[in-house]
């Protein structure tokens, strides 16, 4: 809980706890003691004695924040806000925009069109989607680019965009954005026990290819891809 104390007794200690009384009656309103006591499954005698200047216990604080959807720490120190946020609330500084290239990867044959110095636009992410979902990643490092073509279907299709962390370049078993032969392509990766690279679509069409371990450092890993936005056919 942010901004409260706890002794051994688990009751609040805070030096605005004095006012405590006060933000209690402001909850209680127009309504009797016996009727908030209720809503908040109390007994009206506890209650009364919190009024009086008694300190509550963690527990019950948190029942009566509960019942009256008001902020634990707003109860118990009259600091932030009274309301706790609601899902539906977002203000700017809960996003991070990830940077857009005109990089089109292709998901069969295509090109590297990047122009790295500019980005086209910048996609807003939630802070909590980035650290619950993409917490190995570190927004800093993560592009999004578009992919063109159908090699990689059903998991990715043409004109899907994909999130690529450019901090993870080992090769490893995954799926990765990289440059060979002057060609721009996102395939599946699996790497071999002699040192060569297997690199696979996941639609059966597309036969899979081989590099060789000395044909390696020719290969420009852009980055592991962590995520995939999907676009609905028209």
């Amino acid at each position: 809980m942010i901004g409260v104390n706890m002794e051994t007794s688990s009751n609040l200690t805070n030096t605005n706890l004095e006012e405590f009384p006060d933000r209690l009656k402001a909850l209680i309103g127009t309504s009797s003691v016996l009727a908030f006591a209720s809503k908040c499954e109390l007994p009206g005698s506890t209650v009364r004695k919190y009024l009086d200047g008694s300190i509550p216990s963690l527990d019950k604080a948190t029942q009566i924040a509960r019942a009256c959807n008001v902020s634990l720490e707003w109860l118990a120190t009259g600091q932030g806000p009274k309301h706790p946020r609601q899902a539906s609330e977002v203000h700017a500084a809960d996003f991070i925009g990830i940077p857009r290239y005109d990089a089109h990867l292709s998901a069969g044959g295509g090109t590297w069109n990047a122009d790295k110095e500019r980005p086209l636009d910048h996609i807003p992410f939630t802070r909590e989607f980035l650290a619950k979902r993409l917490h190995k990643s570190k927004p800093r490092d993560l592009v999004i680019l578009m992919v063109n073509g159908d090699s990689m279907e059903p998991l990715i299709n043409d004109d899907d965009i994909v999130m690529v962390d450019q901090s993870k370049k080992r090769l490893e078993d995954g799926i990765f954005a990289f440059v060979f032969d002057d060609l721009a392509k996102v395939k599946r990766f699996r790497t071999l026990a002699n040192g060569d690279l297997e690199i696979r679509s996941d639609n059966p069409l597309y036969p899979p290819e081989v590099l060789q371990k000395e044909q390696l450092n020719d290969l420009n890993i852009i980055g592991k891809v962590v995520w995939c936005g999907h676009h609905f056919a028209r």
